[in-house]
């Protein structure tokens, strides 16, 4: 028997590791780009290892340019985008750093001037414009190509400062037990979506983080982003060690 191995820099991955048993060589790559042989030194083949997400499928999530780009081809259903320009005319907007996380390198753009002053003062390399959309509720769903294995809802708190966008220091996570979970009516057409981004970046098992329209019927949503690399919770933790555990003995 066999150890998965976990290549991440996410401290909150760190339960995983030694905790999930295999009857082969495997690693799960969560936003890591490290070779096989380095993560397998001594192995002389490595034909036969499992690798759950690819070193590309995590370039190409962990870079908003080629997400977006990868989205574009799939048509999967996402912001309005593009690269950051004066031309730009789609407001209010938000500019993200390619490689923004956990609410960093993100700016709230609300019309041309504001767009002007910040292309002012900031280098537009590396960045992309998308359009903003005002719906209410953000969920984030674990996906593999089965299925969505775990799912959250993400609520401001009731004294978040900052209220255009949700991130750990303004906003608490909501189980699927809990009432103000709230499911959106056309959920498995949201499943379905998230698969589908995550096939578009080629990932395997990733997070997708979506926002949904307030409304009852049919709500109109939007894919923000595939997360190859989440932060997880003792109880995300578990959910993971099952559906891995199930992925290993396919």
């Amino acid at each position: 028997m066999y150890t998965l191995k976990i290549r991440s820099k996410n401290h909150t991955a760190n339960e995983l590791r030694r905790a999930i048993r295999s009857n082969k060589r495997a690693v799960l790559r969560l936003g890591s780009s490290t070779p096989l042989a380095d993560i397998f030194p001594g192995v002389r083949d490595l034909s036969n290892v499992m690798e759950i997400n690819s070193i590309q499928a995590c370039k190409v999530s962990g870079n908003k340019t080629l997400m977006k780009q990868a989205f574009d081809r799939a048509e999967v259903r996402t912001a309005e985008w593009g690269e950051v320009t004066a031309e730009w005319d789609k407001f209010p907007a938000i500019i993200k750093h390619n490689h923004s996380s956990k609410g960093n390198g993100i700016y709230y753009i609300a019309d041309a001037d504001a767009l002007t002053e910040w292309l002012r003062t900031h280098r537009a390399e590396n960045h992309i414009i998308e359009k903003y959309y005002t719906y209410s509720r953000e969920y984030r769903l674990h996906v593999t190509k089965d299925g969505c294995f775990y799912t959250c809802r993400k609520m401001l708190r009731s004294d978040a400062q900052e209220r255009w966008h949700r991130h750990d220091s303004n906003s608490v996570w909501i189980v699927e037990e809990n009432p103000q979970f709230a499911k959106p009516a056309n959920w498995d057409h949201i499943v379905a979506e998230c698969i589908k981004a995550l096939n578009a970046v080629g990932l395997d098992i990733a997070a997708v983080d979506i926002k949904v329209q307030s409304r009852e019927a049919n709500p109109k949503f939007i894919i923000l982003e595939t997360n190859s690399a989440p932060s997880l919770g003792e109880r995300t933790v578990r959910e993971y060690k099952t559906k891995l555990t199930a992925m290993l003995n396919e």
